[in-house]
């Protein structure tokens, strides 16, 4: 029985709605690239700003910083393990 991958139907899908939507989209981000350039990095300035407010309330990661690196190493290294992995897939 062959079962296909969900991981590559959802990709596959991501990637219609792209190049559709991209019909729609370049012409916007042609005409006002610096008005999408600040809200895109608006955008990331505040996702990090709350993310360091959230983590700044818990009491583990005040007392024990390096506890935050680890994990955050730790999460890159899973994902470039991963990335690798599926990458070999074809």
């Amino acid at each position: 029985m062959h079962t296909s991958d969900p991981i590559l139907k959802v990709e596959e899908i991501a990637r219609e709605l792209n190049d559709g939507a991209g019909k729609y989209a370049q012409p916007a981000l042609h005409r006002y690239p610096l008005l999408f350039s600040f809200l895109i990095v608006f955008s990331t300035a505040a996702i990090m700003y709350g993310f360091e407010l959230i983590v700044g309330k818990i009491q583990f990661f005040k007392d024990y910083p390096i506890s935050l690196i680890l994990i955050g190493a730790g999460v890159l290294f899973f994902t470039g393990m991963l990335y690798k992995a599926l990458g070999q897939v074809d």
